[in-house]
């Protein structure tokens, strides 16, 4: 009777245990389908509490924290429960599921990859077929992108720098006639002066010759002149 006791009493309990985490997965689905994606995230965490393996609240997890854009978060759920996943069908959903975080976070090579791991389980899926499209024409848009503006930006460039090699080439030209009329205003104004002073010196020298010879003249013929005079005076008068 006793053994028959603990055996009822290990069954209820297990039974306890097994709808505890059930029902925490379901109030966080009932949350989630009211857009309570916070509150749903919680009661995933509790049931979790009860079993930290329990698949369909760890992806109904990685679900509620996508929907509320913590794309990085979600991506490194869906990415944990690959090996984990009891079916063939539920890893095609985690990889499908995968794929979409991955493109919110605008991995779209790792996107692609996932979508196309989630085909490989499950060919037949049109949603998974439909984002695995849509995903790689993103791709080549965002690598035209890149090459369009990488060309755009080589060219700005290559402008640009003609644009400075001219500019310095004209400063250069300016700089070097600027420097030689200087040099030769320079030169013109040292041997121009030079050349008139000197002029100017011979042409004084030769006056002032002229002129003190020229006084010279008259200072002789003045004395000439007193000479004659004074013997006049010096005659003696007749008394």
């Amino acid at each position: 009777m006793k053994n028959i006791l603990i055996i009822l009493s290990f069954l209820m309990s297990f039974n306890s245990f097994a709808q505890n985490k059930k029902s925490f997965l379901r109030d966080g689905n009932k949350l989630y389908a009211d857009s309570s994606y916070n509150e749903a995230e919680m009661q995933y965490r509790k049931s979790l509490e009860k079993d930290q393996d329990y698949f369909n609240a760890s992806f109904n997890l990685a679900d509620a924290v996508y929907k509320q854009e913590r794309y990085e978060e979600s991506s490194a759920l869906f990415d944990a429960l690959k090996d984990n996943a009891p079916t063939e069908t539920d890893l095609a959903k985690v990889y499908h599921n995968l794929g979409n975080s991955l493109v919110k976070e605008q991995k779209l090579e790792e996107a692609i990859d996932a979508y196309k791991s989630s085909l490989r389980i499950n060919p037949k899926d049109k949603d998974t077929r439909h984002n695995l499209a849509i995903t790689h024409k993103q791709k080549q848009q965002q690598e035209q992108e890149n090459k369009d503006e990488n060309k755009e930006n080589k060219d700005e460039q290559e402008q640009d720098k003609d644009g400075e090699n001219k500019e310095e080439e004209k400063e250069n030209k300016e700089q070097e006639q600027n420097q030689e009329n200087k040099e030769n205003k320079e030169e013109k104004k040292e041997s121009k002066p030079e050349e008139k002073k000197e002029e100017m010196s011979k042409e004084t020298a030769e006056k002032m010759l002229e002129a003190i010879q020229q006084k010279e003249k008259e200072l002789q013929e003045e004395l000439q002149k007193k000479k004659v005079k004074g013997k006049r005076v010096k005659v003696l008068k007749d008394w």
